[in-house]
């Protein structure tokens, strides 16, 4: 009797053992898994002229946060396209103008200041275009503007910075020159 005592307790500790080293646990989740879309890898294929995309990445501890996250993850990089954009536009217009640092400043300071308020306000017309989520809860979301939504705001920047005269007139032409030489390319992701 005593053997059978020991037996048996001996086996329930084995099997309380057992049961504690198993630290896997069942998640379940609302979302469902799906294989990874190939934008997430390759978002510059779905560029066109009339849509800038971007795909925004975030990982945190729930997926709302992850989502979040990623949301703002995109919104910052467009906004940082927006920026690298109004640069460029200003750099092709002094180079066109033959224009020296000094030369027009004025102008193109304002040309900046407001484009850039613009290029912040402007971010509330990007538009969520799809969203996956990863086995390890990271989110993925691709996001896009349209190329009006950026090209419309810019000139009217331009139309404020430059004063009603003739020469400003010529300042306006060249400027809107330069937008069209930065968006007129086959794509605007330059």
């Amino acid at each position: 009797m005593k053997k059978a005592s020991i037996i048996a307790l001996s086996i329930v500790a084995i099997l309380l053992l057992a049961g504690c080293a198993s630290t896997e646990k069942e998640t379940t989740s609302s979302i469902t898994l799906t294989e990874m879309p190939d934008w997430v890898l390759s978002q510059a294929s779905l560029q066109t002229e009339e849509k800038h995309y971007v795909v925004g990445y975030g990982h945190m501890s729930t997926f709302r946060n992850s989502l979040m996250q990623a949301q703002a993850d995109a919104r910052n990089q467009i906004a940082i396209w927006v920026n690298v954009a109004i640069d460029n536009i200003i750099n092709t217009y002094t180079n066109d103008a033959g224009l020296s640092e000094s030369d027009n400043r004025q102008a193109l300071d304002v040309f900046e200041s407001v484009s850039r308020q613009r290029a912040q306000a402007m971010l509330s017309g990007v538009t969520q275009e799809d969203m996956w989520q990863a086995e390890d809860g990271s989110v993925y979301v691709l996001m896009s503007i349209s190329a009006d939504g950026v090209i419309n705001p810019l000139e009217q920047a331009n139309e404020e910075a430059f004063e009603k005269n003739e020469a400003a007139a010529e300042a306006n032409r060249m400027m809107q020159n330069a937008l069209e030489n930065y968006f007129g390319t086959p794509s605007i992701t330059n």
